[in-house]
């Protein structure tokens, strides 16, 4: 079994583990009325037990993590997020920072609430916090039950293990690339030393090594067997052995450097080895280690791991969640670890254009990475509404040159016109990404856009209604400006002229109402199709389709009819000649 196979059949398996059954003490969703720079009021439900978190850097995947690190009983989001005199942390009694999020107590026998605030007398300290109407929790019900008070429910209790990919090298890389000389001597002569020192503690087995009267070793063994096995099939090498030794034997380190001494063949320390190697070994000790039922939360793992390895490192984690029930939660830009994931399981993280993150529930992989309207390399991107859509304009790309036709891609974007035009639109024009959509006829709501460099100064206040009479709605910009009010006011106009202009250059409609009328017209062309509404020319193009059969197609034989009858359409048709010749107004621009 190939490993994307694998993975196939992990999920699939996965997919029928639901809280208590058998993932206890599961988190099924939280609600953040305050917390951070995300938008008030944002629920992430955890439907499948691997989530992943999408999004730029800085948009508040790892705040996620953080809250999810404070919900257990004996946590505290504190560890991450602290106030200081740089950054205070604005609440108040009234309105403090919190969240709350629902579990399943087996007590119960289903899930219950329980809310965190940063409240009280001691600064940072977070706080089981009594239930509130206001921010939206479900009632507490009657009856005694373990861990429930008279106006609470006591925070889970799980263990959480924590891993930033980003903070994972060895002793020899922090010491060498990030610490000045703490030795007294030269940095050459200090890692000389060091080096003996941790080969004769290796080598000797040592469980204790005193400095200035510290203790340096806390922990130095042999991978096991099946810790080196998963290290392996992660990696893609066969390793002999490895011995992994947890210290701070390097001078002025006062916490727990790693330090990984692999034989293949040869032995080499952490010194020679690829970051790939120590983080993949340091990820697979912790997760093995991890209770049954473990909250296990990762902050970017593709870090120093190549494509083939991600997805091995997926596929581990899969298999863990199966055999000890774990929850886990990772931030992630790699396509390696969506790739195979419900699209319930992929949560996108995007700027709301008010300084502050939404999340939206679920996604598709391509959909999750290409959220900034971000193509392939060297490609030109393409959206449409639906497939149909898509089975045309790749059918009308087939008369393009050849070289043409390899620089395209056309995809279907989640959530219609819409939710294209409003969101993805604006976050495209931000990043300069060559995207472009193909809407429905019925779309289409004016001849053609506003020219922007034809808006006077005086009309720019009217911005707003112009652009939701264009489009039928407001679009959400990228805006900064914080809480300049006047910043922010001239930079959403920015923005608005800008999505104009952008609009006038990326966005094109079919030349018929809907992919249905281009497909009847082709093929009954006397029978006026195009006057059919919506309904009615689904039900015409079922029976075309159909012939003289009696039986209904359902919806997905409809769509695989539908390809076959569209590959008849000749090219010289006019409706796909439209087609084309905006593929190449695109494509040459």
């Amino acid at each position: 079994m190939s490993k994307n196979e694998e993975i196939i059949a992990l999920v699939d398996t996965l997919k029928n583990f639901a809280p208590g059954k058998p993932l206890k003490h599961y988190i099924t969703h939280a609600t953040f009325p305050r917390f951070k720079n995300i938008e008030s009021g944002t629920r992430v439900d955890f439907e499948f037990p691997l989530t992943a978190l999408v999004g730029a850097n800085g948009i508040g995947k790892s705040s996620l993590l953080h809250a999810l690190w404070g919900m257990p009983y004996g946590h505290s989001t504190s560890k991450f997020w602290f106030s200081t005199d740089l950054d205070p942390i604005e609440d108040s009694n009234r309105d403090p920072q919190r969240y709350f999020y629902g579990y399943w107590h087996e007590g119960f026998g289903g899930v219950v609430e329980t809310r965190k605030a940063r409240i009280g007398k001691k600064q940072d300290y977070w706080e089981p916090y009594r239930w509130s109407k206001s921010d939206g929790m479900a009632p507490m019900p009657e009856g005694d039950f373990e861990g429930k008070a008279k106006d609470r429910w006591n925070p889970v209790r799980r263990k959480v293990v924590y891993i930033n990919f980003r903070a994972l090298f060895g002793s020899f890389d922090r010491y060498f690339y990030f610490d000045d000389d703490l030795g007294g001597g030269n940095k050459r002569d200090v890692m000389l030393r060091a080096a003996r020192r941790l080969k004769t503690v290796k080598d000797d087995i040592k469980q204790s090594y005193k400095m200035g009267r510290r203790e340096r070793i806390f922990e130095n063994r042999v991978l096991k067997p099946y810790e080196l096995t998963e290290a392996s099939r992660i990696l893609g090498r066969s390793y002999d052995s490895a011995h992994l030794i947890r210290h701070s034997l390097y001078p002025g380190n006062r916490g727990r450097d790693l330090s990984v001494v692999f034989r293949r063949g040869a032995e080499y320390s952490e010194a020679f080895a690829g970051s790939g190697e120590i983080a993949a070994v340091s990820a697979v000790v912790d997760v093995l280690a991890a209770d049954e039922y473990s909250l296990i939360l990762l902050d970017e793992p593709e870090t120093s791991l190549h494509p083939g390895a991600q997805r091995s490192m997926l596929r581990f984690l899969l298999d863990q969640i199966k055999l000890k029930k774990h929850q886990i939660i990772i931030s992630t830009h790699s396509s390696e670890f969506l790739t195979g994931l419900p699209h319930e399981a992929i949560k996108v993280f995007e700027d709301n254009g008010k300084t502050q993150s939404r999340i939206l529930p679920r996604s598709s992989p391509a959909a999750a990475l290409n959220r900034l309207g971000r193509p392939p390399q060297n490609k030109r991107r393409v959206l449409v509404e639906d497939s149909l859509a898509e089975q045309l304009v790749l059918h009308a790309a087939k008369g393009l040159d050849p070289g043409d036709r390899e620089t395209l891609e056309v995809k279907v974007a989640p959530g219609g016109a819409e939710s294209i035009l409003k969101y993805l639109g604006p976050a495209a024009m931000v990043s300069g990404d060559e995207v472009f959509v193909l809407l429905d006829g019925d779309q289409k709501k004016v001849k053609e856009f506003s020219d922007p460099a034809q808006i006077a100064p005086a009309e720019h206040a009217q911005l707003d209604s112009r652009i939701k009479q264009e489009l039928g709605f407001e679009p959400q910009y990228h805006i900064q400006g914080g809480r300049d009010e006047a910043a922010h006011k001239k930079a959403k106009i920015k923005a608005q002229l800008s999505y104009l202009a952008w609009l006038r250059k990326h966005l094109d409609f079919f030349p018929r109402q809907l992919p249905e009328h281009i497909i009847l017209e082709a093929f009954e062309p006397t029978r006026r199709h195009s006057d059919a509404g919506s309904i009615d020319a689904k039900a015409a193009l079922k029976k075309l389709l159909s012939g003289s059969a009696e039986i209904e197609p359902s919806a997905e034989e409809v769509t695989t009819l539908a390809r076959f009858k569209i590959a008849e359409i000749p090219q010289d048709n006019a409706d796909l000649t439209t087609i084309r010749e905006c593929l190449q107004k695109w494509l040459h621009g």
